[in-house]
């Protein structure tokens, strides 16, 4: 802890105070832009993110993620269909895996879990 200099009851609540509002900011969602606006936002449990279009707050939970521009492709969690976006058309449309996979533009596109997408993005970089 980072409060250490005085005694008693007020450096009981002083310290309780710092340690409440570190461990808040630790609980306050966080987003990583991939491109467009379009970001995938921590939520939740630590392993658990959504996809979020532009504009929004809350997005799709999601499992798996991948993006090589133009396209930006997502799985909700459970899911057997993959939302595709397009940002360079504004295209937003569902697709099959077999879809996904019969597409060769689409099918060169790395698959990640969520975590580690999330792990390869940096706070303020968006995808080229």
């Amino acid at each position: 802890m980072i409060c250490c200099t005085t005694s008693g009851a007020s450096h009981f609540w002083r310290c309780l105070l710092v340690f409440a509002h570190a461990r808040a900011i630790r609980l306050i969602a966080i987003s990583k832009d991939i491109a467009h606006s379009y970001r995938l936002k921590r939520i939740g449990k630590p392993s658990q993110f959504a996809f979020v279009a532009p504009y929004d707050t809350g997005g799709l939970v999601i499992d798996e993620i991948s993006w090589r521009k133009p396209f930006i492709l997502a799985r909700a969690s459970g899911s057997q269909y993959w939302d595709r976006i397009n940002t360079d058309r504004a295209e937003h449309i569902r697709i099959s895996d077999a879809q996904r996979r019969s597409d060769p533009d689409l099918r060169s596109i790395p698959i990640e879990s969520a975590d580690i997408a999330w792990n390869h993005l940096k706070r303020h970089k968006r995808m080229r």
